[in-house]
This record gives C-alpha cells, structure tokens and sequence, in this order.
C-alpha cells in the first residue's frame, strides 16, 4: 500500500521506501549525530513499523524520554547511544530497564547521574555503561564517584561502568 503525508515523508527519507510493505520488521540500527530533525516523534514512526532493532546511536539530538519509551518497545536492543541529551532524565530508567538484552549503554551528558543507575536492575547482558558521574557543579570527590561505581557494578557483575567518555 502505498504510503501518505507525513508518514510518506519520513519512510521516504528514513530508507527510500515509498511502499508500506517494503517497511522492514527489522533493522541492524540507525543512527543521528547532530540532528535536531530527530526527535520523538521521528522515533514513534520507526517504533509504529519497525518491531526488532539491534543498534540505536543517538548523539545531540532532540529525543527526550518521550523517545525512550518508544525505543524500549524495540526488542533484541543490544546497544543505545544516548550521548549529549538534556531532555534524557533518570524518569526513563524504569523503561531502559526493560531492555534485557541490552549489552551497551551510553547516557553520558544526559540528566542520568551515576547514582540513578542504581534502578537497573534488569540489565545483567550489561557489559558496559558509560554515565556522567554527577551534576557539573558537583564537585564530589573521586572516592564518593568510585564507591558508587562499585556499588553498581556489584549490582551488575558483568558490567564496567565509566564515567568520561570514550
């Protein structure tokens, strides 16, 4: 069938796809680095089609936990980016959770504190975990910042979590 509006619009730029039925089940990932076309809504519109996605890397986008919800309906999730995001609070943390078979998570420079991190507790395919440490105007010291990185990563065994990035 083919397809309408905005809806015609996004698939056309999203993948070239001008037919409902060429939208794909599935998707390797995707990616937006720097781009304030992709918000929210932007990924409703993967999320309404598209029911299994491996990769997602978002970095400086306009996503906020609004847009977690619908990434957290993807299933086989196994990384997130979620780098650079200021609308990102710790409020979507109950959702990520649900990612069990999530592997790699980035909530660097995000609202997201390293001791938020303590609500995932679903999260034990977790290999790694990059977060900001605290608040810049928080000037705890590094023995606070290593004693909650050692809390969390008793809580998640596999996992090392850093706090600069990469």
């Amino acid at each position: 069938m083919k397809l309408k509006g905005a809806e015609k619009h996004f698939w056309w730029h999203f993948r070239h796809i001008t037919d409902s039925k060429h939208i794909p089940l599935e998707l390797p990932g995707f990616t937006a680095i720097d781009d304030m076309d992709v918000d929210d809504e932007y990924i409703g519109m993967i999320a309404a089609k598209v029911s299994i996605v491996h990769h997602i890397y978002l970095k400086e986008t306009k996503v906020t936990d609004v847009g977690i919800k619908f990434i957290c309906d993807f299933k086989q999730l196994k990384t997130l980016t979620l780098m650079k995001h200021a609308g990102i609070t710790k409020a979507c943390l109950p959702d990520i959770n649900k990612l069990t078979d999530l592997e790699y998570l980035d909530v660097w420079k995000t609202k997201i504190r390293l001791e938020d991190v303590d609500a995932l507790t679903n999260l034990n395919k977790l290999k790694e975990l990059y977060v900001s440490p605290n608040d810049e105007d928080d000037d705890s010291d590094r023995d606070a910042i290593l004693e909650k990185i050692i809390k969390i990563e008793e809580k998640l065994p596999n996992c090392s979590v850093y706090t600069s990035p990469r």
